[in-house]
């Protein structure tokens, strides 16, 4: 993972990310909840301190795009709090998630007494930078679009274990081909080339990545 900041929580001291906690509610929610609605008035933001979620939109034609996959340290729907915008995208938890909800002002005004903006707008423009990235995928056949999703998926949330790279975050076919833009049934069939190259294997919910240097070649 990149050492850059990209987000408030990179960046705190621990008696900041503290002071930051005890403005916020605890909360919980099961896998498969919508945490934020695109289009919702952007009222709070959460820190995730345990678990996963998925970041998407909705596409001209109604489908849903994976635009990202975020975990513990990150802080969700503070785009929307900063510019005082709705929410440009859903939010919904892939594992059960533990975080605080904050809300806007209360944030607004810990970023200002903290004098947090510069690293606040680093990470609006680096998630900004991250979606501009979906139309480089879009002119990559659908192996090349997944094998570069996957590194990404290792970089950020994977775990070495021996040889391999496991990654720590369950994501399903449909999620897969969600987040780069193809059919379920290409992504079955990219999976299954991946698998008979000995680049990866699969399981219920599991993907392993056995070979990271024949990955990042499907993506030049």
């Amino acid at each position: 993972m990149a050492n850059e900041a990209h987000s408030i929580t990179d960046v705190l001291r621990e008696d900041q990310r503290q002071a930051l906690h005890d403005r916020g509610v605890e909360v919980r929610f099961p896998e498969g909840q919508t945490i934020f609605w695109e289009g919702q008035p952007s009222r709070s933001v959460l820190v995730i301190e345990h678990g996963h979620i998925k970041v998407t939109r909705r596409a001209a034609d109604g489908t849903e795009v994976i635009l990202a996959v975020r975990g513990p340290g990150e802080v969700m729907g503070d785009e929307g709090v900063l510019m005082g915008e709705v929410r440009s995208a859903s939010v919904t938890a892939i594992t059960e998630v533990a975080g605080v909800d904050i809300a806007a002002d209360s944030l607004l005004s810990f970023i200002e007494e903290e004098r947090l903006w510069p690293v606040m707008y680093k990470a609006a423009v680096w998630r900004r930078r991250e979606s501009d990235q979906q139309a480089v995928l879009a002119r990559m056949g659908v192996k090349n679009r997944l094998a570069r999703w996957l590194l990404e998926l290792a970089a950020e949330f994977g775990s070495l274990r021996g040889e391999d790279w496991v990654l720590d975050v369950p994501v399903s076919q449909n999620d897969l081909a969600n987040r780069i833009g193809a059919s379920r049934d290409a992504v079955a069939i990219a999976l299954r080339q991946l698998r008979e190259q000995g680049l990866v294997s699969t399981g219920r919910r599991q993907i392993t990545l056995h070979d990271l240097e024949g990955l990042r070649r499907l993506t030049v």
